[in-house]
């Protein structure tokens, strides 16, 4: 998932000897911001020797090793990762990002897909997914959005209507993908497979007939679908600068259980406002815990985070539109972290301070080693966002979204910010 602004960001950092002690306090002391990046972050020299398709399944292979998943469930993974690629899959990765071709905006290098790994807090069980966005043969918007809905078609032919369904999708693609789009993305689609499930989803943009028009998209394809009820929670939960930024459609054959979910940027907000707009989404939300989570991912700050803001998404079903089946959080590492090393101290830090279990913390550490394609130090890019998970049984997981990092990790013009 790519990051919303990149025209400027802040990084913060706290010293190593700083112990981090979260006792319900709203700020934090001695924590003092760097100097914000004067442009945007730009990728690295980075030679790849493959094509995306051997590049991939490199990287979703060992991944899927790195968390314990049985062959038959890698297996599922891999067909669906060579599946979803196609023709374009085969081709080799240029040495450097060709920027008069399509350029993605699925991860923060453009790669054009990205890894995220979901634990749970509680016992480290694990989700591997990718994301990925099939990429046109021209360089327009158009042609981006004849190509990624010829790969949603062929999805819903190969998996059949027992695993895939487009019902659901055709109630609301015209709103989000209209005949003269705007903006980056057409469509991006995510498979997930585990012992237990296996689902496609489907990542849509509100912001496809301008951001002017993003309420009134969202707020249309939630009332088709028949989550009005869901809008109404989501129209009072925005303030300020606040706005629709991915829509996603679960692909399930099931209504009642195919989830819709909103993705709503904060900018500018600081973690305790954020925590605000949880509980008025649902009044069980923990002020203190989504302050902790976005305070130790910042390396001790509760904000406002300027540059690149904080994320939530709601997830809706339609088995009961009036409250979100889950929420999620989710912190902007790759901006606000000098490089990865710093950013997996913040993380191990979190560790610490929801005593995660020790299959959580060596499924994360695996799952980074098997990416990871220089030393942490070198730069930043590998963890992309943070996010942290909670459903209407209190359940709680962590998803981590890793960049494939084709292109290089990713550095400022101030080397002094971190960079290869």
């Amino acid at each position: 998932m790519a990051l919303l602004n990149q025209k400027q960001h802040e990084a913060w950092s706290y010293p190593q000897s700083h112990q981090f002690v979260y006792q319900n306090q709203h700020t934090t002391t001695s924590i003092k911001p760097t100097l914000p990046a004067p442009s945007a972050p730009t990728p690295t020299k980075q030679v790849v020797n493959g094509t995306y398709l051997s590049e991939a399944h490199h990287q979703v292979e060992r991944l899927s090793q790195a968390i314990g998943q049985d062959e038959a469930t890698r297996e599922k993974l891999l067909y669906a990762l060579k599946f979803s690629g196609g023709e374009w899959f085969q081709n080799a990765v240029p040495q450097k990002l060709d920027t008069s071709a399509w350029v993605s905006d699925v991860s923060n290098d453009h790669s054009p897909f990205e890894y995220s790994l979901a634990l749970s807090q509680q016992t480290g069980a694990s989700e591997l997914r990718f994301l990925i966005e099939a990429q046109p043969e021209e360089n327009s918007l158009a042609a981006l959005q004849g190509r990624t809905s010829r790969l949603t078609e062929d999805i819903a032919t190969e998996y059949g209507p027992t695993k895939v369904s487009l019902d659901r999708l055709s109630l609301v693609q015209d709103l989000f993908l209209p005949s003269k789009p705007e903006g980056k993305l057409a469509s991006w689609h995510s498979f997930v497979t585990s012992s237990t499930l296996e689902k496609w989803k489907i990542y849509l943009s509100p912001l496809a007939s301008g951001r002017q028009n993003a309420f009134n998209v969202t707020r249309e394809a939630l009332e088709r679908l028949g989550l009005a009820t869901s809008w109404k929670l989501l129209e009072n939960m925005m303030t300020g600068d606040d706005y629709p930024i991915y829509f996603s459609l679960g692909l399930s054959p099931n209504p009642e259980e195919a989830e819709a979910k909103v993705y709503v940027a904060h900018p500018g907000a600081s973690a305790t406002q954020i925590a605000e707009k949880h509980v008025k989404m649902d009044p069980n939300s923990s002020i203190q815990d989504i302050e902790q989570f976005y305070s130790i991912m910042a390396g001790g700050s509760l904000g406002p985070y300027r540059g690149e803001p904080g994320v939530s998404c709601f997830h809706f079903k339609n088995k009961d539109p009036s409250r979100p089946v889950a929420r999620t959080i989710l912190y902007p590492m790759c901006c606000h972290a000098t490089n990865d090393a710093q950013a997996q101290e913040r993380i191990e830090t979190y560790m610490d301070a929801i005593s995660a279990p020790q299959l959580y913390r060596e499924r994360y550490r695996n799952a980074v080693s098997a990416v990871q394609r220089r030393p942490l130090e070198a730069g930043r890019g590998i963890h992309s966002w943070v996010g942290m998970k909670e459903k209407v049984d209190g359940k709680r997981s962590n998803t981590f979204y890793l960049s494939a990092e084709l292109y290089g990790c990713l550095v400022d013009d101030d080397a002094s910010n971190g960079g290869c």
